[in-house]
């Protein structure tokens, strides 16, 4: 996909990822079977959260009525640090799959799987914007 703003990208993309994880969490809460049930509730929770975490910058620009400004070192920042931290809601799923907690492992397969998309989500945009950076260096070189 190519978007000329490479924020509203990934906010569009986010959107659609957790759009199609909270109703594929619906679904499972369907089946008659608490270790779906219990993936199908992460999925629910973890769609809705992306969606907002999507859609919150234009709604704060919005109401402030500001235009856009593009800031990528800043998001580049902010990608890294969410790389980091989604390593950690995998090992948490990971935990949980495991029995560390007295929980469902339905949850812990639900959070690896939302985790494990953010991981390679957050991580992806922030080679693309690194790659962006340099070679939007190197052109005033």
């Amino acid at each position: 996909m190519k978007i000329k703003n490479v924020e509203h990208e990934i906010s569009l993309n986010l959107f659609i990822w957790g759009l199609c994880s909270s109703l594929n969490g619906i679904i499972l809460f369907f089946f008659d079977n608490s270790f779906i049930n219990a993936i199908g509730f992460q999925f629910i929770i973890w769609g809705l959260i992306d969606c907002l975490i999507a859609i919150f910058p234009f709604i704060v620009r919005k109401i402030r009525n500001q235009s856009h400004i593009q800031n990528l070192s800043k998001l580049k920042k902010i990608l890294g640090i969410n790389s980091i931290l989604d390593l950690f809601y995998v090992l948490a799923g990971i935990f949980l799959f495991f029995g560390i907690f007295d929980i469902n492992q339905g949850h812990g397969i639900g959070v690896i799987i939302q985790g494990g998309f953010l991981l390679i989500f957050d991580f992806y945009y922030y080679v693309v914007i690194l790659k962006f950076i340099n070679k939007d260096s190197k052109d005033y070189l």
